[in-house]
């Protein structure tokens, strides 16, 4: 069975630059606020257990969506 040759270097799209920086930085800031957000349940963990604080530590596990929200209303207003 024969082989579909290769494609020539014409057929190949080009890179959209643009869009690739942009996946790349989105990429960044989910990493970035995903550290931020491990960080608080960490935080909160502790408060339960060794702190005993349900209140302050139900508060702490609240920022999460809260902040969520509020920093996509934020940079939705910014574009």
């Amino acid at each position: 069975m024969a082989k579909k040759p290769a494609p020539a270097a014409a057929e190949v799209p080009a890179m959209d630059y643009p869009m690739h920086n942009a996946t790349y930085e989105n990429f960044i800031n989910m990493v970035k606020w995903g550290i931020a957000a491990s960080a608080v349940i960490v935080v909160a963990l502790y408060v339960f257990i060794e702190l005993h604080n349900a209140l302050l530590g139900w508060l702490l596990l609240l920022l999460i969506p809260v902040g969520a929200i509020v920093l996509a209303i934020t940079s939705a207003r910014r574009t």
